[in-house]
C-alpha cells in the first residue's frame, strides 16, 4: 500500500500488488469511530430515543460543544463548520414549519438541555 497526499485529490491509499476478492486492506476498530456509543452524550440520546442520522447528529453536536476537551475534537475539525438549518427561525415559524419531523425533535431536545443548563 502507498498513502498519496495531493492537494488536487486529498489522500488516497493505492495497492502496490494485486488485491483479489476477500482481501483485507483495511480495519478501523469501532471505538474508533465516532457514533451514538462512543460519544459522552450516549445515556442523553438513547434516553431521549434518538437514532440514526438525529441521533448521530446530536451525538456531534454534543462532542463540539466540547470543544478541545472532547476526544473528537481533531476529527471534528475536519467537518464543515456548519450546515444551513433552521436555527435563526422563531419559535413559532420551528413550530409551524418543522412540527411532525425529525428536526423538530432535535429542537425540542435541545431546548430542554439549554433551560436545564440555565
Amino acid at each position: 500500500m502507498q498513502f498519496v497526499d495531493t492537494p488536487e485529490e486529498g489522500i488516497s491509499v493505492k495497492a502496490l500488488c494485486e488485491i483479489n476478492a476477500g482481501d483485507v486492506v483495511a480495519k478501523m476498530p469501532k471505538k474508533a469511530c465516532l457514533t451514538i456509543k462512543t460519544s459522552g452524550a450516549c445515556e442523553i440520546i438513547e434516553n431521549a430515543c434518538l437514532g440514526g442520522y438525529l441521533g448521530l447528529a446530536v451525538a456531534i453536536m454534543y462532542e463540539r460543544s466540547l470543544g478541545e476537551e472532547s476526544p473528537w475534537a481533531g476529527y471534528l475539525q475536519l467537518l464543515p463548520q456548519q450546515e444551513c438549518l433552521p436555527l435563526v427561525w422563531s419559535v413559532e415559524e420551528v413550530d409551524q414549519l418543522l412540527c411532525g419531523t425529525e428536526l423538530h425533535q432535535v429542537y425540542l431536545f435541545l431546548c430542554i438541555i439549554e433551560v436545564k443548563s440555565l
